[in-house]
């Protein structure tokens, strides 16, 4: 069993490209591309199904009560889920919790979700 992974530390979920202007010998600046690279890509490739992180700094307090919304809504009981006895996804529920912030609009648009949907069954 593979666990999805809720990293809520500035800039946790921030992908890099490792590109630099390189000089050549001429003297002019060319751009070399790579694959951007970051902490969040390790973990999919390591097999996590679905990773939660910030793509740049918060404030502590916005992003706790950020992060406590969000396992509220992921592991709460689910009413409206009907027979199903399923809770709504981890994409949702990271969408959902940004209501939560004070500062929705810096800080809760900060955290993203890579990888596929991920669901709690009761």
């Amino acid at each position: 069993c593979k666990s999805a992974v809720v990293l809520m530390g500035c800039s946790s979920g921030k992908l890099q490209s490792v590109n630099t202007p390189r000089e050549n010998p001429s003297g002019s600046f060319y751009e070399i591309l790579y694959e951007p690279e970051g902490i969040a890509l390790s973990y999919i490739v390591a097999g996590a199904p679905c990773v939660v992180g910030n793509l740049w700094d918060v404030t502590d307090r916005d992003i706790d009560r950020y992060c406590l919304t969000l396992m509220e809504n992921f592991f709460g009981d689910c009413e409206d889920a009907g027979s199903s006895k399923q809770s709504p996804s981890l994409a949702k529920c990271v969408a959902d919790a940004r209501s939560a912030c004070k500062l929705r609009y810096i800080v809760g648009s900060a955290p993203v979700c890579y990888g596929i949907p991920v669901v709690r069954y009761r």
